[in-house]
This record gives structure tokens, C-alpha cells and sequence, in this order.
């Protein structure tokens, strides 16, 4: 008897013991992926195996954060929704708990539409920037990896380039580097999959795990070396009502194919508040020969609140002991920012609720690499994540060239400029177009401005410029800062619209950041015919990347009549959608405006309030603009528009009704002006220093038209006024078909108008010399009036001359 005792024991023991092992030693390894716009992490800690009490899961994935895309700077960067924002911000409650249960916890990152993905780095130098930021983040909130998927990336958009070769490989070597104790996996879908292996190298030498990315199939992902111990062939999407979800029929097939294959992972989808203890059963039942428990409470969740940081992040100012961190400011916002030595791993706060967009750090060691970061306060309790800025140098005391600006930009010539260095005796340039990876230099520049040459019309470039203070002594070069070279200057016929023909032609202008606090669209339209199909929408102007990245002006909805208007803002997850109570006649041209304020928002027709609703907090929109068209060509606006404008903050009514037809050019919060005058082209040039050139698609010159809503207007004065004083025009009277001079001797006069004496507007031209000179052979013999103007739409002198 005694001896059965002793043998019971040691049975019991060796069965504890395999228990054990075999909880350590689990496969396949459970994936775990959580939608948080929807459910909370915390619910995958809640699943153990009923015999051995070890977690279904192993790895929980964050699912998802975005890489977008800083046009400002042409530098891709993470972007965290209100839902991943609200995990990262508060780790201990909704990380810290899986990882003391043994589950290692990764952020997935994938696409935004913005042109930025893991396939497309143009170079070295901005995959290692990307890695870092990865790296850094994983490490500032204490994540065990990061999960690359390879969609939604929208390559190409923002000038960015097409995947390449090479990207993938740097970006994996980089981010290996940066992070050499943390987990990389692959969601095994989109051009990366197809670029694994650059000058001898391949991606899975640094990758952990891969899995199938198609829920209810079964197809290994091909990452070599990677063998059937580290890939996952089955995806279920864990059963809900959507119909996309994984049967349990199906799972049971996969399970069975995973262990007859022998992979060691399976990855599991969309993990929600339910119980599903009896569905992972069917699941954990072939795995792992053991039935799933629901061991700990369901958890429910509530949207986390948008904050975003600021872009247009940069160092200027560097001087060895000291430097410039710069940002794009929000006024509504305060900014959290912190240093450290590239080798460090504590961060050194510099300033916490700071108020401006450019902040000093002093006491830096010479030629030493430093990290930095920043992180917006939208309100006492409401904060962005860190944003993390490119790593500089302190440099030897030459100091790096700061105040870079562009200007003149004259589709194939720009001039750019920068502050002047105290002790250079020259500069070095560089430049290329954004989507390039070599970089044309320009050295000995002895100016602190140069007239960069030979550039392609409306285009996105990058450039920067280094300081030579004698000898061998060269300062680091500035961040890199972007322009569109806009497109060649072209003489106005006079007031003119753009036509859309509600099929295929809308205007593309580029990336815009609105989110915030304030914004309005405003701009007049004509409309030929509106929809007749569902959704029935017409589409005017705005931003639309999904329901929470948008802001739209348009026509119609699923449920709203075609002619009506609909004001849509994105406040977290969702649309705030605001219908008008007036339906608008086709053939009619209509002055209609769209307001938000932090607390309403506002539909104006023709001047008057026609519809308001409560909202509050800040939106977000961030994304391509588009006028005439969003989301489908099946939206495209079939009518006209004219004079349409976007300001970063809120107009009120008594100033939408009387300049709906002109403003100043430099007008406060006046983002983009588009007064669609130009005649002939391919572009809508922008009215402000803003450079938001919008781009014709699929259009010519016959969409430009006469038909117009605002005309021009002289006042008495205007046509009264005989003074040159500061400005020339000679010969006048000036024989038909020879050149007209104007000699410009004011160093703020921007633009030279000309009117018949009806007040029509007969030609306008932009001054970029001192001797401006335009031919008369195309305008008939008569009489006329001239303004020039500055940049903020000022008349700088005015008078009348005559052609013979």
C-alpha cells in the first residue's frame, strides 16, 4: 500500500510536471488581434486552457495605429486614433495586466491612404527615421513589439513614391536595430510581401512571426527562412454576426490543418466583449487538446477621446551647445516636449503645457545625436501620444541654416532662402523631388537665397541647405522642408468658373491638415443636375479618409434629398452629419457656406443661417482635399464653382455676406483661396502664400467658363486715381502690339490687374521682377484701368492708361 502511495506521487508529480511543460511550452502560439475603435484589450486575459490554466493567448495586437504622412516635411509618422490613444496613453490599465499574465503585447501598423506604407521609403535615411519612431514608441510605453501590415497605404498619393525593393528589408534592418529584444511580425498581405529580399538580405532574418491575413482560409505566408514553426496558415475571424466571421465548422477545419501541418501559430481576429469561451473551445479543443474557460471578467469600452500632436516637426538654430525644436502650433493646444541623448534612455523634459510652436534647448554636447518628442494637452485631461521628432545632431558650432522659405513659385523655377549664418562664408544646397532618392547639390552658394532651375511644374520638392564656416568646418544640414513648384504663371482673360461634368473631373489640392477646433468652407456652385441614384451625392469640397478622418461640404445622402446640403465633421469614430433645410434650384448660381466654431455647427445660404447643430471638442480631417469630387467618381459634382475658399477657423455671419466674392490674400485663418480665374492651365492656383495648388483631373481648357458668380468691381477712386508715385507705367498711351512696362519699385506689390472702364477683368499677372512687361497684341484698342496690388490684396497704386 505504501508503495501504490509513493507511486500515486510520483505519478502526480511527473503528470504536474508535464502540465507544466507543456504550459511553457504551448504551440501552436495563439494570435490575438483587438479592434479597440470597439472592444477592450483586457478581454484577451480572460481565456485560459482548462487543464493546464495557461492563456489561449500568448501575443494580444493593438489593431490598429496609422502611418501617415507630414507633407510639410515629406516624412512618414505614426498616428494614433482616439482608441489607440486611449491604450497607449493609460498602459497600466488596459497593458500592464496582460503582460503580468504572460501576453506579450504588440501595436499594429498599417496604412492611411497618405501615400506613406513600409514598401515605399525612398531611402535609407527614411526608413531608419520610421524605425526609430517604432522603436521609440514601443519602448516609452513599455510594448513588446510591433505587427507591420501592408495596407491602405495609398501609394502614390501626396507625390509619394511606388513601392520599391528595397524599403521593406531597410525598414525590417532598421527596426531590428533600434529594438533587437523585441518581437516584429507580418501580417503577410500587400506589396511587401512580394519585396522580401534586398542586396542579399531577407526580411525574415528579422521577422518573428507571419500569418495568413485571409479570415477563413488556410495558405502559409512564404517569409524565408521562416519555417512552419513561426507562420500561421489558419486566420479566424472569431465568430460574431458578421458575416465575414469565421464559422465553427470552418475553425474546426483550420485547427485540424494547422496541427497536421504542424504550424506553430494560429491567428485569431477581432476578439470581442462576449463570452466566446464555447466557439474557442472548437478551436483550443484540436490545438491544444483542451477546452477554452471564460476565467475573468468581459470588459466593455468606451471611445477614448481625439487629441492629436503637431506635425511639421524640426531643429533649426543648431549651434553645437544649443538648439531650435520647431513645430506646426494649434492655439487651442499646450505641448509636453522632452530630450535625450540618442544613447539614453531617460528623456529630460524640456517644457510641460507650453504655449508656442518653438521652444529652445540648451546645455547640448557637442557633435552629440539627440532624440526628442512631443505631445499635444488638448484640455487638462485629454493628451495626444508622443510624437517623435528625426534625430539631430548638436554640431561643432557652425551653426545649421534655419528660416528656410520658398517663394516665387513659377512652375519650373522656385526661389528658396534662409536666415543668413553669422560666420559662413558659404552654403551647400540640396534638392530633389519628393517621390526621388538622389538629391541634386548646389555648393558654393555665396547668398543666403538661390533660384532653384530646370524644376517640373506642379510638383513636390524637398530641400536643404548646410552651412560652410571655412575649412573643414560644415554645419549639419537643416531638415528637410518641402514646396510644389506650382504651375506657370498664365494671364487671366478675366473673371471665370470651372465646370464639372458630374463623371469623371473634380480638383485635387493636395494634403491638408484641418483638425481642430474651427473651420469653414465657403465658395459658390452651380448645379446643372444633382443625382438622381442613390447615395444621391453630389460632392462640392472636403476631406474624406474614412468616418473618423473627414470634413465634407456636399449634396445628398442615403436619406437626404439630392439638392439639399450635408456639413459632415469626424469627432472620434464617428460623423457628425449636418443636413440643410433649404433645397437648392439647379441653374442657379448659390453662395453656400459651412461653419464649425467648438460648439455648433453651421449651414449658410446665400448669407442667411439655414441649419445648426451642437457639437463640440476638436474633429479630425487630415488627408487629400478634394473639390468636385470624394470618395468615388460616382459623387463627382456635374455643375459649376467658383471663388471657394478654406479657413482654419470659424466665420461668422456677418462675414460670409460681404466679401463672398473677394478677400484679402492674407486674411486671418484664411487657409486656401481658389479663385478659379486663370482661363487656361492645369492647375487653380492658390490666392494665399499657402501653395495649395489644385490640380485639374481629367479636364481642359474648355472647362473654363464665363459663366461666373463673382464679377469684378472698380470703386470711384480706382478709376479716378492718377498716382505713379510709387510705381511706373510707360509708354502711355502705348501703340497696340508693343510692350507695356511696369516698373515696380514696391517690394510688397504682388499683382498687376487690368479692367476695361466697365469694371470687367481683363487680364491679371503676378510680379515676380522688378521690370514687369506685357504685350498689348491681345487686348483691343481703348481705355483702361490698372491696380497693383500686394500679397494682402492691398492696392498699391492704381490708374488708367490707353492703347492706341
Amino acid at each position: 500500500m505504501k508503495k501504490k502511495s509513493i507511486l500515486t506521487a510520483l505519478t502526480a508529480l511527473v503528470i504536474q510536471a508535464a502540465s507544466v511543460l507543456h504550459a511553457q511550452q504551448l504551440n501552436p502560439v495563439g494570435i490575438c488581434y483587438v479592434e479597440v475603435n470597439n472592444n477592450n484589450m483586457l478581454n484577451v486575459g480572460s481565456y485560459t486552457l482548462q487543464n493546464t490554466n495557461r492563456q489561449l493567448f500568448e501575443v494580444a495586437i493593438i489593431f490598429a495605429a496609422n502611418i501617415n504622412y507630414d507633407v510639410s516635411k515629406s516624412r512618414a509618422y505614426i498616428s494614433n486614433n482616439n482608441n489607440v490613444t486611449k491604450v497607449l496613453n493609460d498602459v497600466n490599465t488596459y497593458v500592464r495586466p496582460l503582460q503580468q499574465k504572460g501576453i506579450k503585447v504588440l501595436l499594429d501598423i498599417l496604412g492611411n491612404h497618405q501615400g506613406a506604407g513600409i514598401s515605399n521609403f525612398p531611402n535609407r535615411e527614411a526608413a531608419r527615421d520610421f524605425a526609430r519612431q517604432l522603436a521609440h514608441t514601443v519602448y516609452t510605453y513599455g510594448l513588446d513589439g510591433i505587427d507591420l501590415d501592408d495596407e491602405y497605404a495609398g501609394y502614390g498619393n501626396n507625390g509619394t513614391g511606388q513601392p520599391n525593393s528595397s524599403s521593406f528589408v531597410m525598414l525590417l534592418q532598421e527596426l531590428k536595430a533600434a529594438m533587437p529584444d523585441k518581437l516584429i511580425t507580418f501580417y503577410y498581405l500587400g506589396p511587401a510581401t512580394t519585396r522580401q529580399s534586398y542586396n542579399g538580405d531577407a526580411a525574415g532574418n528579422y521577422i518573428n512571426y507571419s500569418w495568413n491575413p485571409y479570415y477563413g482560409t488556410y495558405s502559409a505566408p512564404v517569409v524565408p527562412p521562416l519555417n512552419n514553426s513561426k507562420l500561421s496558415a489558419a486566420a479566424a475571424w472569431i465568430q460574431n454576426s458578421n458575416p465575414q466571421s469565421t464559422s465553427a465548422a470552418t475553425l474546426s477545419a483550420l485547427a485540424t490543418s494547422t496541427m497536421n501541418d504542424g504550424y506553430g501559430v494560429f491567428m485569431w481576429y477581432d476578439l470581442n466583449g462576449a463570452d466566446n469561451a464555447g466557439y474557442l473551445s472548437t478551436g483550443s479543443n484540436i490545438l491544444y487538446n483542451e477546452n477554452t474557460l471564460l476565467t475573468g471578467p468581459l470588459y466593455s469600452w468606451t471611445q477614448g477621446n481625439a487629441c492629436d500632436p503637431p506635425l511639421g516637426l524640426e531643429v533649426t538654430n543648431v549651434t553645437g551647445v544649443s538648439a531650435k525644436l520647431n513645430w506646426t502650433a494649434n492655439t487651442s493646444q499646450t505641448y509636453n516636449i522632452d530630450y535625450k541623448p540618442a544613447g539614453s534612455a531617460i528623456w529630460t523634459n524640456v517644457a510641460s503645457n507650453y504655449s508656442g510652436s518653438n521652444i529652445m534647448v540648451n546645455n547640448l554636447t557637442l557633435n552629440t545625436d539627440y532624440d526628442w518628442r512631443i505631445q499635444s494637452n488638448c484640455s487638462a485631461t485629454i493628451k495626444s501620444t508622443y510624437l517623435f521628432a528625426p534625430r539631430f545632431n548638436s554640431g561643432n558650432g557652425c551653426g545649421t541654416p534655419s528660416g528656410l522659405q520658398s517663394e516665387s513659385f513659377l512652375g519650373t523655377t522656385t526661389k528658396v532662402s534662409w536666415d543668413a549664418v553669422g560666420s559662413a562664408s558659404s552654403y551647400n544646397l540640396q534638392y530633389k523631388t519628393a517621390a526621388a532618392t538622389a538629391w541634386t547639390d548646389v555648393q558654393n552658394i555665396s547668398a543666403n537665397s538661390y533660384t532653384l532651375p530646370g524644376l517640373t511644374e506642379n510638383t513636390n520638392y524637398v530641400w536643404k541647405v548646410q552651412a560652410v564656416c571655412g575649412g573643414t568646418n560644415i554645419s549639419t544640414y537643416s531638415a528637410e522642408t518641402t514646396f510644389n513648384s506650382g504651375f506657370a504663371p498664365v494671364q487671366s482673360p478675366g473673371p471665370r468658373s470651372l465646370s464639372f461634368n458630374g463623371s469623371t473631373q473634380y480638383l485635387n489640392a493636395g494634403q491638408f491638415n484641418l483638425s481642430g477646433n474651427a473651420v469653414t468652407f465657403e465658395g459658390w456652385v452651380k448645379v446643372n443636375a444633382f443625382k438622381p441614384n442613390f447615395p444621391y451625392i453630389s460632392s462640392v469640397i472636403g476631406i474624406e479618409v474614412g468616418d473618423n478622418n473627414s470634413a465634407i461640404l456636399r449634396f445628398g445622402d442615403g436619406n437626404l434629398a439630392s439638392n439639399k446640403l450635408q456639413f459632415i465633421l469626424s469627432f472620434g469614430s464617428a460623423q457628425i452629419k449636418l443636413n440643410s433645410i433649404t433645397g437648392l434650384s439647379t441653374n442657379t448660381w448659390n453662395h453656400i457656406a459651412a461653419t464649425y466654431d467648438g460648439s455648433a455647427m453651421k449651414i449658410y445660404i446665400n448669407g442667411v443661417l439655414d441649419a445648426s447643430v451642437a457639437a463640440s471638442g476638436n474633429f479630425t480631417a487630415n488627408g487629400i482635399l478634394y473639390l468636385g469630387r470624394n470618395y468615388e467618381n460616382a459623387r463627382t459634382l456635374n455643375g459649376f464653382l467658383d471663388e471657394f475658399r478654406v479657413w482654419k477657423r470659424a466665420l461668422t455671419a456677418s462675414e460670409i455676406l460681404p466679401d463672398n466674392c473677394n478677400v484679402p490674400a492674407s486674411s486671418p485663418g484664411l487657409e486656401a483661396n481658389w479663385k478659379m480665374n486663370e482661363g487656361s492651365g492645369t492647375g487653380a492656383l492658390d490666392a494665399t502664400a499657402n501653395t495649395h495648388f489644385a490640380t485639374l483631373i481629367n479636364m481642359s481648357a474648355t472647362n473654363w467658363k464665363t459663366d461666373v458668380a463673382c464679377a469684378a468691381a472698380l470703386s470711384a477712386k480706382d478709376v479716378d486715381s492718377q498716382k505713379n508715385s510709387v510705381n511706373d507705367v510707360y509708354p502711355n498711351p502705348v501703340k497696340k502690339g508693343n510692350d507695356l512696362h511696369f516698373s515696380i519699385k514696391d517690394s510688397s506689390a504682388n499683382e498687376i490687374v487690368l479692367y476695361d472702364m466697365a469694371g470687367k477683368l481683363i487680364m491679371s499677372q503676378k510680379i515676380d521682377k522688378n521690370d514687369m512687361v506685357i504685350n498689348t497684341r491681345n487686348l483691343p484698342v481703348g481705355t483702361y484701368l490698372y491696380k497693383i496690388n500686394s500679397k494682402d490684396s492691398k492696392v498699391k497704386s492704381s490708374g488708367k492708361l490707353i492703347i492706341e
